[in-house]
């Protein structure tokens, strides 16, 4: 490993990926198509050094939230099919095809660009909207919609998906997503409709609902061992972020103003040692921190708010503290541990928006 010139790092354990797609690969069987979900720069990770892991370990495909996301995996050598997800207007045809990405439609008017876009028979997707009330072709509109679309020149049916409301322990409510889905499957069938591929199972169903894996499923955030509090896996998960780090850049001692000690940045009572590290809100810190770094296996609290390039932290308890060494924010230093959860906890966020909140001039250091 390389350190960045700006000791800014976002660790990624790259053995826990794997770790963890060929667990799901497992628990799904081997005939199920595997969609591994890299959307949001894989969560934050890097979607292509993510995806290659995943593809080279158990997934068959790729899913993305956008063309353009699905443009810088092409660019960064990624040739496996890769599914965008609908996030992008009808304009985005020509590109999305251009690329050999495998487009998903929600309504008539997309379907009508990438027809018109396409110079050869093209595989699509269409989501249907079974429960979240977002995007899709409502489920009762399916059916007629799909056979709409299928009359247009050069699309041809590469499958059908749903996100559904799935952060649920409902079976009954699971059950009844999972209907509206097969239903609209059913009846396409039933009509000479052939439906390579029904995917309906991203992480929540993956987790708690086999019933649901039909044939295909797309797990994101259990990849990268992001689970919910409350969730029980029913395979062992490894969580990719293995640390937040950077190091001290800067050291001062400090002591009670004379005049004007109201107007100081933060209250400084008695002489203090400060430390600055070099990362501050652009990098995401506003966001990413538990109230205290690690330096040398000890707590130092940060004081004051982050600025958008630094952080300012306590090390009066640290007194051996030196220029270059360095800072955990989020990790182990010693037998003190500051975690992922913790952090999350602290600002409210999801598990799933860590390291989705880590600014991309933070360098990503597989590991």
């Amino acid at each position: 490993m390389t350190p960045p010139l700006r000791p800014n790092a976002l660790e990624v354990d790259l053995d826990a990926a794997v770790h963890n797609v060929r667990a799901v690969r497992t628990l799904v069987g081997p005939d199920r198509r595997l969609f591994a979900v890299v959307k949001a720069d894989g969560y934050g990770y890097g979607a292509a050094e993510m995806g290659a892991a995943f593809l080279a370990n158990g997934a068959d495909r790729l899913g993305v939230a956008d063309v353009t996301e699905g443009i810088r995996l092409r660019e960064r050598g990624i040739t496996a099919p890769i599914l965008v997800y609908p996030n992008s207007l009808p304009s985005a045809a020509a590109s999305t095809l251009a690329h050999g990405l495998t487009p998903t439609l929600v309504d008539l008017e997309g379907a009508r660009a990438y027809a018109e876009a396409a110079s050869a028979p093209c595989e699509v997707f269409v989501k249907v909207d079974v429960g979240l009330e977002r995007l899709g072709v409502p489920a009762e509109q399916a059916v007629k919609t799909i056979l709409a679309m299928l009359e247009l020149k050069h699309l041809r049916l590469g499958g059908i998906c749903a996100h559904p409301h799935g952060e649920t322990d409902d079976p009954a409510y699971a059950d009844w997503q999972l209907q509206r889905f097969t239903s609209v499957v059913d009846e396409l069938e039933a009509r000479g409709v052939r439906v390579p591929v029904r995917l309906v199972a991203a992480t929540p169903w993956v987790l708690r609902f086999p019933q649901t894996y039909l044939n295909a499923v797309d797990p994101g955030r259990m990849l990268y061992g992001i689970t919910f509090p409350g969730e029980t896996p029913p395979i062992p998960l490894r969580p990719t972020l293995r640390a937040l780090t950077t190091r001290v850049i800067a050291l001062k001692e400090l002591t009670p103003r004379e005049r004007f000690p109201e107007r100081a940045p933060f209250p400084v009572t008695a002489p203090m040692r400060l430390g600055v590290i070099p990362m501050g809100s652009a990098d995401g810190l506003r966001w990413l921190h538990a109230g205290r770094v690690l330096v040398r296996g000890r707590a130092a609290a940060i004081v004051g708010a982050p600025s958008l390039e630094h952080t300012r932290i306590d090390l009066t308890a640290v007194p051996e503290a030196r220029v270059g060494d360095d800072v955990v924010i989020i990790g182990r230093q010693g037998d003190r541990e500051i975690t992922a959860a913790e952090v999350a906890a602290k600002h409210g966020l999801g598990p799933h928006h860590v390291a989705t909140t880590v600014g991309p001039r933070v360098a990503r250091i597989y590991v």
